[in-house]
Order: structure tokens, then C-alpha cells, then sequence
């Protein structure tokens, strides 16, 4: 019976095919599914070559799995151009081998970093022989004969081996390199995931399911309704507890002293995770400014809250005086690190003292100058208007800071020198590094008392140099005030809208004034952008990134609260507890040890995971409510 009914069915439903238009519904389905596989097919096949070149842009490959030679390093033996026995090829670097030709040759190199410098020599004589070359940046390469030269420039790759023709300059791979960027791209799919899963974990217990779920296991348990499931119950009370700070500030803190911590112990041995040769801009060289800007952000919040608690000016101006001396005497302190407590040579400039001395002359004028109170509703340009004395003192430290750098005479270098000294300008100002910025630091504390390992010299050599010299408290005092008026923003007007653009309009006034003055050039313009110099355009540049994060975490944060700001809020929270700690304890486990192979994929896990540890630490701090404060 059951098949009889089937093939009736069958039957029928043949019979009535085509007055049921079933063909045409048929035809059509199929259609649609060709279409949705023909389309996702391209899509899928268009991200491919997207990612595919996105690789290729960042990576220089496709190939992103890391094998045992990104882990451990790559064992490759290498001369050094004068005949002794072959070494192992250090981290950033490439053995190159000088075979072919006959007769006597002379081989000579220069980085391109190396902006105005002669080529050096690296080996002379008849082939063979081989000596490491730079992998960090291209490397210019000149062979001299007799009778003949040639040159070429060569970006080398990590452990790679390579073959110099001296006849023709022609490079050649005997042994392919090891990709040194492929732990970074590792690494940030692992920040992203941590990330994923965090928000993944939140979403999930911020649903009303599962929080009933919490409510009904706490009453199966006799432990009635406590903790974050009583926000069931009783939600109103907690919003209005909530506090009026401003989290995306200390996020920003956070992400600075984060970012801090990662490239004071090592960053990797990555160049953009270290501080600038000499020009330019690097992730290492933002961090420090962006606490100046934020210090002066955070200072007038503080300076106007206790000005309406009734706090006398005279004793607020005490208070910025002896915290001004405490960190210049704890910076003093952290200079004998590392045994480094011989009084004929102790460093006097240092980080701290930087703050210090930045924040006791804003700090004073602030506590002189910032009102009580502001009117409501502010006028369009209160925040610009209220403040005239500060904006002059700003104006005035810039033009000095100028006025000297242009126009001070420097004995034995030219008037308004800006370079690195050393090889640089063909090594024809060789004692001249940093120019009047140097020369006022070895007039005031003498030459034994500055830093006597600058940047430049890895790539220029040269002579010593600091990068927290007095010439630079100049431009970083103007750069407080900046983020003083970022401050003032957020005491004037309430509304988050004319924070947001008020902020964003300074980033791109500022950021286009800093690009001016450097000719939107890493060499060329009239001030260019320099960090061991603290030049009005880095200065500038720097602020314009800080007021353009801000803005764009207080949205986040503040605003549609799509982020918490954690877990970068904690460490904002005790920021110069962390910064000391962090100081005292490099070098030491857990936070760091001695590598055992010679690989970046090692030396990113170990900072990574020296940072992460001071990370934790300042949330154990925050839960159990410890701050540090000066």
C-alpha cells in the first residue's frame, strides 16, 4: 500500500508539473544557488588576493607559518673580512661572501640610514672571504679595483647568505633568509584572539540568561543574591554611584606605560620597536610625549578639582613644588641603576627629571592662572580664551627653544646644526652632535654627566649626547601645556560632542603644522621631526597623535562604551609605580632572561611577556585598591 501511494503520487505530481509552474520554480532555485556560489566564490577568491598582498606588503611573504629556523634562529657561520676564525651570525644580520674577480679589492658599505655619510670600508684584498652585513636597513655596497668600480644597494634579509660578484656587484642567495617579521604577525593574531575571547566572555555574561542563571545557582547555594548578580534586582542604585572620571584618560595612560614597559626591554630587537637613529618617528619615540601631553591633561583636572574644594593657590603651588623635587630626586636615583653610582660620572638628565621640571613650571603657572570655576554655558572659545597667560608662556618656550637651536653659536660646529655628528656630512662635524642642545648640556653639567650612548651611535657613531638635555624641557614644557588645553576641553564644555571635535580639530591643525616644519620629509625639511632633540615639529607630531587617540578611546570608552578600557586601565591607574618597577627589575626573573637562542620569535615572547607580568601586576594592585602617588 505504502509503495502503491508513492508512486501515485509520483504520477500525479508528474501529471501536474507544468500547470503547478514548478519548472520555472526549479529553474529559478538552481539559479539563485549558482548565483550565491558564483559571487561567494569571487568574494572568497578577491579577500584571498587581498590578504595575499597585504602579506606581501607587510611580511614580504605569503607563507606565514613559523617554522623551527623563526623559533630558534638559524645557525649560519660568518667571517669578518680579516681572515679570523668564522662566527655565528647575530640577530638583524646576513653573512655575505665576496668570491669571483681576480686581483685585490676593496669593499665598502653604508646603511642608508646613514643620511650623509661616506661609505666605510669593510674588507680588502682577493677573494674569499665574507663578513655580516645589516639586515635593519638597506645597505649601499661599492667595490674599488684597480681599474674599475661598481656599486649596488641591497635590503639583506635576516640569516641569509649571499654572494658578491666583485667584478659587477651583483648579489646573489646561496642560503635563503629567515623572515624576522613573522613573530610580530603572530603575535598580534595572538592579541587578537586574547582580545575575541575577552569580548566573546563579556557579551556572554552580560546576557540576561545567563545572569538569572547566576541569580538561581547563588539561591540553589543558600547564598541569596550577592555580588554583580544583585545589578538584577537593584540596577538603578549602582549607575548612580557610578563615578564621573574619565576612564579613556587613564586607558591612554595605560596604553603608554604599556607600550613604555615593551620597548625599554627590548621590544623584540625590532628597529621600529626601538628608539630613532637620529630622524624620524618610531613606536618607542611616542610613548614619552604622550605621558608629557597627558600629565598636562591630567594636571589641570587635578589643580581646578581642588580649587573647588577651596584648596588656597598658595598651598596647591607647595604641593606641585614638592612633587616637582620628587621626581627630579627619584629620577636621580633611578641614573645609579646598574652600579652606575660613581659621582664623577653620574648622569644628571633623565626621564624623570624631565617631568619634574616640566611639571613645576606648568604646574605653578596652572595653580596661578586656571579658574575656580567656568561658566555654564561656556562660550564657543573658553577653553582658548581662559587661558592667555598659558598660551604665552607655550608660544614663548618655542620660540626660545628656536631662537637658541638656530641661532646659538657653537664652537667648532656650524650655527643651527641639526645632525647627528659623527660620519654624518662626511664626517666633517664630527664632535657636533645635536649641536646647541648638546653644547648647553656639557656647559651646565659637563660632558661626564650626560648620556653617553645616544641613538646614533649605532649607525653615525659621533660623540655623546642626551636626549633629556635642558634645551628639550623647552619644547616639552610647550608640550604639556598642549595637553593642558586638551584638559581644559574637557573642564569647559560637558558635552561630548564639542570634546570629540575640538580634539580632532587639534590633531589635524597641529599634525599639519608639524608636517610644515618638517617638509612632510624624513631629511629635508627646515626643522625635521627628532626625538633625541625634542624638535617643535616631533613635539607637535606627537601631540596631534595623543589628541586624536584621545578622542578616539573616549568615544569608545566614554561615550558608546563599547570598550571597558581594560586591561589598559589598570596600569594608567599606578603608571609611575610600574614605571619604577619595571626600572628596578630589568633583568631579573620572571620578567626577563638570558635568551637561549638567537631569534626574534624568543626575544618578542620574552618582552611580551615581561610586559603582560606588569600588566597583571597592576590589576592585583587595582583589586586590592594600591596606588602609588607622589
Amino acid at each position: 500500500m505504502v509503495v502503491g501511494t508513492l508512486l501515485f503520487s509520483r504520477l500525479l505530481l508528474y501529471l501536474t508539473w507544468d500547470q503547478l509552474s514548478l519548472v520555472e520554480a526549479k529553474e529559478q532555485v538552481i539559479g539563485w544557488i549558482v548565483g550565491c556560489y558564483t559571487t561567494s566564490s569571487l568574494l572568497l577568491h578577491h579577500c584571498s588576493e587581498l590578504k595575499d598582498s597585504l602579506l606581501l606588503r607587510l611580511l614580504g611573504t605569503t607563507k606565514v607559518w613559523v617554522g623551527m629556523e623563526e623559533l630558534v634562529g638559524r645557525k649560519v657561520m660568518c667571517g669578518n673580512g680579516t681572515g679570523a676564525a668564522l662566527g655565528r651570525v647575530k640577530v638583524d644580520f646576513a653573512c655575505l661572501e665576496v668570491e669571483g674577480g681576480s686581483g685585490e679589492y676593496t669593499v665598502l658599505s653604508r646603511s642608508e640610514q646613514c643620511y650623509t655619510c661616506a661609505p666605510q670600508e669593510r674588507w680588502g684584498g682577493a677573494p674569499p672571504a665574507s663578513f655580516q652585513v645589516d639586515t635593519r636597513y638597506p645597505t649601499h655596497l661599492e667595490v674599488r679595483a684597480p681599474n674599475s668600480s661598481c656599486s649596488s644597494t641591497v635590503h639583506f634579509d635576516q640569516f641569509g647568505v649571499y654572494r658578491l660578484d666583485p667584478a659587477t656587484c651583483a648579489t646573489t642567495v646561496t642560503a635563503a633568509p629567515v623572515n624576522a617579521f613573522l613573530p610580530v604577525f603572530w603575535a598580534f593574531v595572538l592579541l587578537c584572539l586574547l582580545a575575541g575571547a575577552r569580548l566573546a566572555v563579556i557579551s556572554v555574561y552580560k546576557t540576561a540568561v545567563f545572569r538569572r542563571f547566576l541569580v538561581w545557582l547563588s539561591l540553589r547555594r543558600g547564598e541569596g543574591v550577592v555580588g554583580d548578580s544583585a545589578l538584577l534586582l537593584d540596577p538603578e542604585p549602582q549607575e548612580s554611584r557610578k563615578s564621573k572620571r574619565v576612564v579613556s584618560l587613564d586607558a591612554f595612560r595605560g596604553l603608554a606605560i604599556t607600550i613604555m614597559i615593551f620597548v625599554n626591554y627590548g621590544g623584540g630587537s625590532y628597529y621600529f620597536f626601538n628608539h630613532s637613529i637620529w630622524n624620524g618617528l618610531t613606536v618607542a619615540d611616542l610613548v614619552f610625549p604622550w605621558f608629557m601631553w597627558i600629565m598636562g591633561v591630567s594636571l589641570v583636572i587635578s589643580i581646578q578639582s581642588q580649587l573647588r574644594s577651596s584648596v588656597p593657590r598658595r598651598r596647591l603651588a607647595g604641593r606641585v613644588v614638592r612633587r616637582a623635587a620628587t621626581l627630579v630626586l627619584l629620577g636621580l636615583v633611578m641614573n645609579t641603576d646598574g652600579h652606575n653610582n660613581d659621582l664623577a660620572r653620574l648622569r644628571v638628565p633623565g626621564v624623570l627629571q624631565r617631568f619634574g621640571v616640566c611639571y613645576l613650571v606648568v604646574g605653578v603657572v596652572e595653580c596661578w592662572q586656571l579658574p575656580r570655576q567656568y561658566t555654564s554655558p561656556p562660550a564657543p572659545l573658553a577653553d582658548l580664551t581662559s587661558s592667555p597667560v598659558q598660551w604665552g608662556a607655550a608660544i614663548l618656550c618655542c620660540v626660545l627653544h628656536t631662537l637658541l637651536t638656530m641661532l646659538l653659536p657653537v664652537p667648532g660646529c656650524p650655527t643651527g646644526y641639526l645632525g647627528p655628528g659623527g660620519l654624518a656630512e662626511n664626517g666633517t662635524h664630527w664632535n657636533c652632535t645635536g649641536g646647541a642642545a648638546r653644547w648647553i648640556d656639557v656647559s651646565v653639567f659637563g660632558e661626564a654627566h650626560i648620556y653617553q650612548s645616544p641613538t646614533s651611535h649605532k649607525i653615525y657613531s659621533g660623540v655623546s649626547h642626551d636626549p633629556e638635555g635642558l634645551l628639550g624641557c623647552l619644547t616639552s614644557m610647550a608640550l604639556v601645556w598642549l595637553g593642558a588645553a586638551a584638559g581644559r576641553v574637557l573642564l569647559v564644555h560637558q558635552e561630548w560632542r564639542a570634546r570629540v571635535v575640538r580634539w580632532l580639530v587639534w590633531a589635524l591643525l597641529l599634525g599639519l603644522a608639524a608636517g610644515t616644519l618638517c617638509g612632510f620629509s624624513l631629511n629635508s625639511g627646515p626643522i625635521p621631526i627628532n626625538k633625541n632633540l625634542w624638535s617643535l615639529s616631533f613635539v607637535l607630531a606627537t601631540a596631534a597623535m595623543a589628541a586624536f587617540l584621545l578622542a578616539a578611546m573616549y568615544l569608545l570608552v566614554d561615550v558608546w562604551r563599547f570598550w571597558s578600557g581594560c586591561p589598559l586601565h589598570y596600569p594608567g591607574m599606578n603608571s609611575i609605580l610600574l614605571y619604577l618597577g619595571h626600572e628596578i627589575c630589568s633583568g631579573m626573573l620572571p620578567w626577563s632572561w638570558r635568551p637561549y637562542t638567537q631569534s626574534h620569535a624568543e626575544l618578542l615572547g620574552m618582552n611580551m611577556w615581561g610586559c603582560g607580568l606588569w600588566v597583571l601586576t597592576s590589576y592585583v594592585l587595582y583589586r586590592k585598591r594600591v596606588f602609588l602617588a607622589l
